[in-house]
Protein backbone atom coordinates (compact mmCIF):
# COMPACT_ATOMS: atom_id res chain seq x y z
CA UNK A 1 0.00 0.00 0.00
CA UNK A 2 1.14 3.28 -0.75
CA UNK A 3 2.28 5.92 1.61
CA UNK A 4 1.92 9.34 0.76
CA UNK A 5 2.58 11.99 3.79
CA UNK A 6 2.30 16.03 2.33
CA UNK A 7 4.71 18.82 3.44
CA UNK A 8 3.31 21.94 4.41
CA UNK A 9 6.27 24.30 2.67
CA UNK A 10 6.60 22.76 -0.57
CA UNK A 11 3.45 20.46 -0.96
CA UNK A 12 5.61 17.24 -2.08
CA UNK A 13 4.44 14.23 -1.88
CA UNK A 14 6.33 10.86 -0.89
CA UNK A 15 5.33 7.65 -2.15
CA UNK A 16 7.22 3.87 -1.68
CA UNK A 17 5.22 1.64 -3.90
CA UNK A 18 8.35 -0.74 -4.23
CA UNK A 19 8.96 -3.46 -1.89
CA UNK A 20 12.81 -2.90 -2.84
CA UNK A 21 12.39 0.58 -0.87
CA UNK A 22 11.02 -1.14 2.17
CA UNK A 23 14.20 -3.34 2.76
CA UNK A 24 16.11 -2.51 5.55
CA UNK A 25 19.45 -2.17 3.08
CA UNK A 26 22.06 0.02 3.48
CA UNK A 27 21.11 2.07 -0.14
CA UNK A 28 17.56 2.56 1.73
CA UNK A 29 19.11 3.73 5.03
CA UNK A 30 21.62 6.04 3.24
CA UNK A 31 18.06 7.47 1.25
CA UNK A 32 16.58 7.81 3.82
CA UNK A 33 19.25 9.38 6.37
CA UNK A 34 19.70 11.86 3.59
CA UNK A 35 16.21 13.00 2.92
CA UNK A 36 15.62 13.60 6.50
CA UNK A 37 19.29 16.29 6.34
CA UNK A 38 17.55 18.48 4.01
CA UNK A 39 14.03 18.60 6.55
CA UNK A 40 14.08 21.89 7.72
CA UNK A 41 12.92 20.59 11.18
CA UNK A 42 16.21 17.83 12.02
CA UNK A 43 18.57 20.78 12.81
CA UNK A 44 17.16 21.76 16.09
CA UNK A 45 17.19 17.74 16.73
CA UNK A 46 21.07 17.64 16.50
CA UNK A 47 23.44 17.71 19.48
CA UNK A 48 23.94 21.54 20.33
CA UNK A 49 26.93 20.41 22.83
CA UNK A 50 29.90 17.67 22.94
CA UNK A 51 28.28 16.48 26.44
CA UNK A 52 28.70 12.32 25.80
CA UNK A 53 25.32 12.62 27.18
CA UNK A 54 24.21 14.79 23.90
CA UNK A 55 22.96 13.10 20.57
CA UNK A 56 20.47 13.38 17.81
CA UNK A 57 20.07 9.66 16.71
CA UNK A 58 15.60 9.81 17.16
CA UNK A 59 14.37 6.30 17.30
CA UNK A 60 10.86 4.82 16.82
CA UNK A 61 9.31 2.10 19.09
CA UNK A 62 6.11 0.31 19.02
CA UNK A 63 4.59 -1.84 22.32
CA UNK A 64 4.13 -5.12 22.39
CA UNK A 65 0.89 -4.88 23.98
CA UNK A 66 -1.89 -3.16 22.04
CA UNK A 67 -4.48 -0.69 22.40
CA UNK A 68 -7.61 -1.65 24.24
CA UNK A 69 -10.45 -0.21 22.24
CA UNK A 70 -10.68 3.15 22.24
CA UNK A 71 -7.91 3.84 24.15
CA UNK A 72 -6.08 6.51 23.59
CA UNK A 73 -2.46 6.13 22.72
CA UNK A 74 -1.24 9.23 24.50
CA UNK A 75 -3.07 7.67 27.59
CA UNK A 76 0.07 5.09 27.71
CA UNK A 77 2.57 4.31 28.91
CA UNK A 78 1.41 5.22 32.20
CA UNK A 79 5.00 6.02 33.59
CA UNK A 80 7.59 8.20 32.47
CA UNK A 81 10.55 5.92 31.33
CA UNK A 82 9.00 2.82 29.30
CA UNK A 83 8.85 -0.84 30.90
CA UNK A 84 11.98 -2.59 30.10
CA UNK A 85 10.91 -5.12 27.03
CA UNK A 86 7.69 -3.43 26.80
CA UNK A 87 8.52 -1.31 23.56
CA UNK A 88 10.42 -2.55 20.67
CA UNK A 89 12.44 -0.59 18.40
CA UNK A 90 11.34 -0.43 14.86
CA UNK A 91 14.26 -1.78 12.31
CA UNK A 92 16.72 1.23 10.96
CA UNK A 93 15.30 1.46 8.10
CA UNK A 94 11.65 1.75 9.56
CA UNK A 95 12.57 4.22 12.08
CA UNK A 96 13.99 6.68 9.75
CA UNK A 97 11.36 6.55 7.38
CA UNK A 98 8.55 7.64 10.19
CA UNK A 99 11.30 10.19 11.33
CA UNK A 100 11.16 11.94 7.97
CA UNK A 101 7.21 12.39 7.43
CA UNK A 102 7.41 13.07 10.72
CA UNK A 103 9.61 16.27 9.98
CA UNK A 104 8.00 16.80 6.94
CA UNK A 105 4.24 17.80 9.03
CA UNK A 106 6.08 18.41 12.54
CA UNK A 107 3.80 21.08 13.37
CA UNK A 108 0.17 19.91 12.47
CA UNK A 109 1.26 15.96 13.70
CA UNK A 110 2.47 17.84 17.22
CA UNK A 111 -0.69 19.83 17.39
CA UNK A 112 -3.05 16.76 16.69
CA UNK A 113 -1.12 14.95 19.51
CA UNK A 114 -0.73 17.83 22.19
CA UNK A 115 -4.90 17.75 21.83
CA UNK A 116 -5.14 14.13 22.30
CA UNK A 117 -2.30 14.14 25.51
CA UNK A 118 -4.52 16.88 27.01
CA UNK A 119 -7.54 15.04 26.98
CA UNK A 120 -6.58 11.89 28.63
CA UNK A 121 -3.80 13.79 31.15
CA UNK A 122 -5.21 13.14 35.08
CA UNK A 123 -1.62 14.66 36.35
CA UNK A 124 -0.08 12.49 39.59
CA UNK A 125 -2.33 12.21 42.34
CA UNK A 126 -3.12 14.84 44.61
CA UNK A 127 -2.47 17.53 41.50
CA UNK A 128 -4.37 19.02 39.10
CA UNK A 129 -4.59 18.05 35.35
CA UNK A 130 -0.83 18.65 33.80
CA UNK A 131 -2.57 20.17 30.73
CA UNK A 132 -1.93 23.51 31.72
CA UNK A 133 1.80 22.40 30.78
CA UNK A 134 1.00 22.51 27.54
CA UNK A 135 -0.82 25.95 27.35
CA UNK A 136 1.69 27.34 25.10
CA UNK A 137 1.22 24.62 22.45
CA UNK A 138 -2.16 24.45 22.34
CA UNK A 139 -5.15 25.78 23.73
CA UNK A 140 -6.93 23.27 25.52
CA UNK A 141 -10.46 25.35 25.96
CA UNK A 142 -11.02 24.46 22.24
CA UNK A 143 -11.31 20.98 22.75
CA UNK A 144 -14.85 20.70 22.01
CA UNK A 145 -17.11 17.72 21.47
CA UNK A 146 -14.39 14.90 22.59
CA UNK A 147 -11.44 14.33 20.55
CA UNK A 148 -11.66 10.49 20.68
CA UNK A 149 -14.73 10.70 18.99
CA UNK A 150 -12.91 12.54 16.07
CA UNK A 151 -9.87 10.52 16.29
CA UNK A 152 -11.36 6.89 16.52
CA UNK A 153 -14.03 6.93 13.70
CA UNK A 154 -14.01 4.12 12.07
CA UNK A 155 -12.25 4.67 8.19
CA UNK A 156 -13.14 2.04 5.53
CA UNK A 157 -9.24 2.52 4.22
CA UNK A 158 -6.47 3.65 6.55
CA UNK A 159 -2.91 5.08 5.46
CA UNK A 160 0.29 5.23 6.57
CA UNK A 161 3.97 4.87 6.25
CA UNK A 162 4.86 1.07 5.49
CA UNK A 163 7.10 -0.91 8.05
CA UNK A 164 8.07 -4.74 8.49
CA UNK A 165 8.39 -4.90 4.20
CA UNK A 166 4.83 -3.70 4.11
CA UNK A 167 3.18 -5.76 6.54
CA UNK A 168 2.32 -2.95 8.78
CA UNK A 169 1.44 0.88 8.60
CA UNK A 170 2.07 3.82 11.12
CA UNK A 171 -0.36 5.90 11.39
CA UNK A 172 1.59 9.01 12.35
CA UNK A 173 -2.21 11.21 13.92
CA UNK A 174 -3.22 8.48 16.26
CA UNK A 175 0.48 7.28 16.50
CA UNK A 176 -0.84 3.45 16.05
CA UNK A 177 0.82 0.44 14.17
CA UNK A 178 -1.00 -1.51 12.48
CA UNK A 179 -1.61 -4.45 10.47
CA UNK A 180 -2.30 -3.87 6.48
CA UNK A 181 -3.27 -7.04 5.01
CA UNK A 182 -5.70 -8.51 8.13
CA UNK A 183 -8.18 -6.90 10.74
CA UNK A 184 -5.75 -6.56 13.77
CA UNK A 185 -5.19 -4.51 16.67
CA UNK A 186 -3.18 -1.05 17.21
CA UNK A 187 -0.32 -0.38 19.23
CA UNK A 188 1.10 2.32 20.87
CA UNK A 189 3.82 4.02 19.00
CA UNK A 190 6.35 6.04 20.48
CA UNK A 191 9.24 8.83 19.58
CA UNK A 192 12.16 8.40 21.27
CA UNK A 193 14.51 11.41 21.90
CA UNK A 194 15.51 11.63 25.28
CA UNK A 195 16.34 8.27 27.24
CA UNK A 196 17.07 6.80 30.61
CA UNK A 197 19.53 3.87 32.06
CA UNK A 198 17.03 2.65 34.72
CA UNK A 199 18.89 -0.03 36.60
CA UNK A 200 20.57 -2.01 33.64
CA UNK A 201 22.74 -1.50 30.44
CA UNK A 202 19.65 -0.39 28.24
CA UNK A 203 18.60 3.41 27.21
CA UNK A 204 14.95 3.25 27.65
CA UNK A 205 12.75 5.84 25.65
CA UNK A 206 11.12 8.85 27.93
CA UNK A 207 7.34 9.40 27.52
CA UNK A 208 6.86 12.38 25.02
CA UNK A 209 5.56 14.78 27.94
CA UNK A 210 8.79 14.80 29.39
CA UNK A 211 10.99 14.19 26.82
CA UNK A 212 9.72 17.82 25.94
CA UNK A 213 9.67 19.63 28.72
CA UNK A 214 13.74 18.00 28.94
CA UNK A 215 14.32 19.17 25.80
CA UNK A 216 13.04 22.93 26.81
CA UNK A 217 15.57 22.64 29.43
CA UNK A 218 18.15 21.68 27.38
CA UNK A 219 17.57 24.00 24.86
CA UNK A 220 17.57 26.91 27.40
CA UNK A 221 21.01 25.72 28.84
CA UNK A 222 19.93 25.35 32.18
CA UNK A 223 22.94 23.54 33.80
CA UNK A 224 24.21 27.64 33.54
CA UNK A 225 21.88 28.12 36.46
CA UNK A 226 22.92 25.58 38.81
CA UNK A 227 23.23 25.65 42.40
CA UNK A 228 23.68 23.86 45.16
CA UNK A 229 20.63 21.40 46.43
CA UNK A 230 19.36 20.09 49.20
CA UNK A 231 21.65 17.16 48.97
CA UNK A 232 24.77 19.39 48.44
CA UNK A 233 24.80 18.56 44.89
CA UNK A 234 25.76 21.45 42.52
CA UNK A 235 22.97 21.31 39.75
CA UNK A 236 20.18 23.08 38.25
CA UNK A 237 16.71 21.67 39.10
CA UNK A 238 13.84 21.62 36.48
CA UNK A 239 10.89 19.98 38.06
CA UNK A 240 8.78 17.94 35.56
CA UNK A 241 4.66 18.38 35.50
CA UNK A 242 3.92 13.62 34.88
CA UNK A 243 2.16 11.36 36.37
CA UNK A 244 4.96 10.98 39.27
CA UNK A 245 4.89 13.52 42.29
CA UNK A 246 7.63 14.95 42.81
CA UNK A 247 9.50 14.13 39.47
CA UNK A 248 12.77 16.54 38.45
CA UNK A 249 15.73 16.85 36.46
CA UNK A 250 19.15 17.53 37.75
CA UNK A 251 21.40 18.89 35.37
CA UNK A 252 25.72 19.33 35.98
CA UNK A 253 28.66 20.21 34.23
CA UNK A 254 29.46 23.18 31.78
CA UNK A 255 28.43 22.81 28.19
CA UNK A 256 30.53 20.00 27.16
CA UNK A 257 30.61 17.87 30.33
CA UNK A 258 26.61 18.70 31.16
CA UNK A 259 24.94 15.57 32.57
CA UNK A 260 21.61 14.98 33.73
CA UNK A 261 19.33 12.58 35.65
CA UNK A 262 15.65 12.07 36.54
CA UNK A 263 14.77 12.06 40.45
CA UNK A 264 11.79 12.53 42.86
CA UNK A 265 11.13 13.78 46.36
CA UNK A 266 11.00 11.99 49.34
CA UNK A 267 7.28 12.43 49.45
CA UNK A 268 7.01 10.87 45.52
CA UNK A 269 6.05 7.75 45.03
CA UNK A 270 10.15 6.74 44.91
CA UNK A 271 8.65 2.89 44.40
CA UNK A 272 7.40 3.67 40.36
CA UNK A 273 10.79 5.36 39.83
CA UNK A 274 13.59 3.14 41.85
CA UNK A 275 16.50 5.52 42.04
CA UNK A 276 20.27 5.84 42.58
CA UNK A 277 23.09 7.77 44.80
CA UNK A 278 21.60 11.14 42.65
CA UNK A 279 18.38 9.00 40.45
CA UNK A 280 18.41 7.75 37.10
CA UNK A 281 20.81 8.36 34.10
CA UNK A 282 19.36 10.30 31.12
CA UNK A 283 20.97 11.43 27.83
CA UNK A 284 19.21 13.12 25.18
CA UNK A 285 19.47 11.21 21.66
CA UNK A 286 19.81 7.15 21.72
CA UNK A 287 22.87 5.26 22.37
CA UNK A 288 23.50 1.44 21.81
CA UNK A 289 22.78 -0.93 24.84
CA UNK A 290 26.15 -2.86 26.02
CA UNK A 291 24.40 -5.72 27.10
CA UNK A 292 24.93 -8.80 25.71
CA UNK A 293 21.19 -9.55 25.13
CA UNK A 294 19.43 -5.89 24.97
CA UNK A 295 15.83 -5.83 25.55
CA UNK A 296 14.97 -3.05 23.30
CA UNK A 297 15.79 -5.38 20.03
CA UNK A 298 15.28 -3.59 16.31
CA UNK A 299 12.02 -5.09 15.30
Amino acid sequence: MASGSTSNGNESKIEETSPDLLKNTPSNIARLEDEIEQCKGREKYLAQTRSPSDGGDVRWFFCKIPLAENELAASVPRTEIVGKGEYLRFGTRDSLAIEASFLQREEELLSCWWKEYAECSEGPTGRPSTSNMLDGQVNVSSLEGGLSTKIYEVEEERVGIPVKGGLNEVDLVKRHSFPVYWSGENRRVLRGHWFARKGGLDWLPLREDVAEQLEIAYRSKVWHRRRFQPSGLFAARVDLQGSTLGLHALFTGEDDTWEAWLSVDASGFSSIIPLGANGIKIRRGYSTSHSAKPTQVSA
